[in-house]
């Protein structure tokens, strides 16, 4: 009688697997990617260095600072009287570096660039961020629509345990068709186990995806609605033109190439001489056969560019490198994309193709089998393991649909980050 109740409990445990996320509060995607956007380290990061860049543009185009002094001139060692001698004066002066004009409007420009390249990918960065958000989240869909798959089939096989069990006991069913049909019980105890825990799995990847450091994701994603998108109307070439138009990636790449062209000019003008300007006044005292009157003065230095040889026209030699590497760059990214643009846009059309056939044929179909299989079971007109096959053919094929329909919005994301815009609002 222990024996029995310890049995009784356990099957309990077993049979009740799989409840523990019914009462779940539902995950929002477009909530999920606001918190992303506020808090994904990231993304945060991208947008301080664009902002630090764009913090550099005023800079970049502004003067040295002048340089203001106080100079003590010709006072006598022994007295250090300022009435002795009529040279004798405090001389309070400015000094400003003025570079040749141009030079510091080429690298304001430069410095432009360089935050337009910033700022695109700080854009860039946030595509990529909602694409990684939406991929945790159809992934933790899809690990939660499988434990609901199992704990589907698995309540189905025990109806049919209840069933046999009855028929065993008037002897219509042997012995060994009951005990498959407890095998099949326990594997799917094994399945549900192990899609408890990818659940839990999945969870934290959203979670860091979020940038969530202490406090824990909880509930369970809603409905995943398929995306429209009409290859008739977005053919591989339009997607192609939207995307070397809009692609951030290409455009920091772009803006880089800009601001590399800018230096190089800013390097050819430091051949050019710089100034600095100064403008003194000399306060004087009375002296012996001296009233005493104040002096003004002023200077103009020119930078003579004597080593042109090993500096200026060193300069020059790298940032003519520099100009050649970006354009290189940037023509590794536009075939990049290209690439990229062609490989995915072909991905997507499989999994368009292959998700139009679970859902319109393929599924309904294992659907149908399954209740047909199971009256035919009861009549007798079945088998039992032709049964299970239809039993387990009919939920991985609910399994591959789901899976299909993440691997299809999973592409429509990766797609929208290399155009740079919503699938949805690029219609012609």
């Amino acid at each position: 009688m222990k024996v029995l109740k310890i049995k009784l409990i356990v099957c309990a445990w077993i049979w009740g697997i799989g409840v523990s996320f019914a009462s779940e509060e539902t995950l929002k995607l477009k909530d999920l990617i606001q918190e992303a956007l506020e808090k994904n380290p990231i993304k945060k990061a991208a947008q301080y260095d664009a902002e630090s860049q764009k913090a550099q543009i005023g800079p970049a185009g502004a003067y040295d600072d002048p340089m203001i002094a106080f100079e003590a001139k010709d006072y006598p060692v022994d007295t250090l009287s300022a009435r002795r001698f009529g040279m004798t004066g405090n001389e309070v002066s400015v000094t400003q570096k003025v570079p040749f004009p141009g030079k510091l409007t080429k690298m304001r420009s430069a410095t432009r660039k360089e935050y337009e390249s910033k700022d695109s990918g700080f854009n860039h960065t946030q595509l990529q961020v909602i694409r990684d958000v939406k991929r945790a989240y159809y992934e933790l869909f899809l690990a939660y629509k499988k434990h609901e798959i199992v704990v589907e089939q698995k309540k189905l096989i025990r109806q049919l345990i209840a069933v046999v069990r009855s028929r065993y006991a008037v002897g219509k069913v042997p012995q060994a068709e009951l005990l498959n049909f407890q095998i099949e019980g326990g594997k799917l105890t094994g399945e549900l186990l192990s899609s408890e825990r990818e659940v839990k799995v999945k969870m934290a990847n959203l979670q860091y995806v979020l940038g969530r450091e202490k406090e824990k994701l909880q509930g369970q994603p809603e409905g995943i609605f398929r995306t429209h998108f009409n290859t008739e109307k977005m053919t591989q070439a339009i997607v192609l033109e939207k995307a070397v138009e809009k692609n951030f990636g290409l455009k920091a790449s772009q803006a880089m190439r800009d601001a590399a062209s800018e230096k190089l000019t800013y390097a050819k003008l430091s051949y050019l001489p710089d100034f600095e300007l100064m403008a003194g006044y000399t306060f004087r005292k009375p002296s012996p056969g001296d009233p005493g009157t104040d002096f003004v003065s002023g200077k103009v230095g020119v930078s003579v560019p004597i080593w042109f040889l090993t500096k200026q026209s060193e300069l020059v030699k790298s940032a003519r490198a520099q100009k050649a590497k970006a354009e290189a760059d940037l023509q590794v990214e536009r075939t990049r994309l290209v690439q990229d643009i062609r490989s995915a846009y072909a991905e997507l059309l499989q999994t368009q193709q292959n998700l139009d056939l679970y859902e319109t044929g393929i599924f309904p179909l294992a659907r149908q089998s399954v209740a047909s299989g199971k009256s035919a079971y009861l009549t007798g007109r079945l088998d039992y393991l032709s049964l299970l096959n239809l039993i387990n053919t009919r939920f991985q094929t609910e399994y591959v649909y789901n899976e299909s329909l993440v691997n299809y919005e999973t592409k429509i994301a990766e797609l929208e980050v290399l155009m740079g815009e919503s699938v949805e609002g690029v219609h012609p």
